[in-house]
């Protein structure tokens, strides 16, 4: 496998449509042998995704109706790596505003861009023509 393996995904950005993302990770990495841990990989893999997706959904569309969320998931072979980009055309994310969450009391929200950082080797966000970019990847 020298060339990446690409899926594109383009969803309604609404909360009922995130799973596919998922789901297409899950079947992507059956796919792959030798994959420590395959179960724990795909759960984290599919809720850095999701939480990335449910933000956007939240906040860069709120209260725009008509939202597309577009994913690009390569599988890079040197190294072994998932990589999912995510582009959304809604408001941008200032990442300096997002507070770490205290793990001390308990909170209902906030926890979002932590988990994703916990989860992926990389987290990136930048804005670009008026399109927010993020970037995730695991190594595998």
């Amino acid at each position: 496998m020298s060339e990446p393996i690409v899926i594109c995904l383009e969803l309604p950005a609404e909360h009922r449509f995130l799973n596919i993302a998922g789901a297409c990770i899950e079947a992507l990495l059956e796919r792959i042998n030798d994959v420590p841990d395959r179960g724990m990989v795909s759960y984290g893999l599919q809720l850095a995704v999701q939480e990335t997706c449910a933000n956007i959904v939240d906040h860069a569309y709120r209260g725009m109706a008509g939202g597309r969320i577009r994913l690009e998931i390569a599988l890079r072979a040197d190294p072994r790596r998932l990589e999912i980009d995510i582009y959304d055309s809604g408001r941008p994310f200032d990442p300096s505003q997002a507070r770490e969450p205290d793990l001390e009391h308990a909170q209902e929200r906030g926890y979002g861009l932590f988990l994703m950082r916990k989860l992926m080797d990389v987290v990136t966000y930048e804005r670009q023509d008026n399109c927010n970019h993020w970037r995730l990847a695991r190594n595998l």
